[in-house]
């Protein structure tokens, strides 16, 4: 739908340039907005893949094994019915501290990855678990600690200042987070969701 929109918002705006004479100006913000697009891209993915990299050494050394047990009151604390061995725990970690990074597209991966797993242990697969619910809620709110992208996006445009977004973004993403995750467990209590740890699906579990 989002597209049929902005393609009726670009088909009009050439439309109408015909008819005030401003073609030529409409033709030269688009070439210079390409040019612009394409510029920024770059400068994002070198900054994506600098973090991505972090991750991975993380991951071949075994660090990211001893970030899962220091994040781990948190990891309990936000998926309490899932087991200490649960192997979606590694990526709910990984994803977890690519948000908090700012690294939002980092973290796609990594969600999707416990999202598969959760879903190996759903006991109702054909609705979504109390963790699913819960790695939907922290991706879409995005608690960040360090807004990577978007200090990146402010140097880029030289900004005199590209890190004072750092308080702010820290306090509308922790209130959104704290926001959704209120109303998700509210939620989730009043439906009676499953949860991707019950001791009732053990046995799928370990068939695995």
């Amino acid at each position: 739908m989002i597209h049929k929109i902005w393609m009726g918002l670009f088909t009009v705006g050439i439309i109408y340039s015909f008819f005030n004479g401003t073609i030529s100006e409409v033709n030269n913000a688009i070439l210079s907005g390409a040019q612009e697009a394409i510029n920024l891209v770059i400068y994002l993915a070198g900054i994506m893949v600098f973090w991505t990299g972090v991750l991975q050494v993380a991951n071949h050394s075994k660090m990211l094994d001893v970030l899962c047990k220091v994040l781990a009151p948190v990891t309990r604390f936000l998926y309490p019915k899932l087991r200490a061995d649960h192997p979606a725990l590694k990526y709910l970690t990984t994803n977890m501290v690519s948000n908090l990074l700012g690294l939002g597209s980092a973290a796609t991966p990594t969600g999707l990855k416990a999202m598969k797993e959760l879903q190996a242990t759903n006991p109702d697969p054909s609705k979504p678990s109390f963790e699913m619910y819960t790695l939907l809620v922290m991706n879409t709110a995005g608690f960040t600690i360090i807004p990577t992208t978007i200090i990146g996006v402010r140097h880029m445009y030289h900004s005199t200042n590209p890190s004072e977004v750092f308080l702010p973004i820290l306090f509308a993403s922790g209130i959104t987070t704290i926001g959704g995750l209120i109303i998700h467990n509210i939620y989730s209590r009043m439906k009676r969701i499953p949860s991707s740890g019950d001791k009732t699906i053990a046995k799928r579990y370990e068939r695995r």
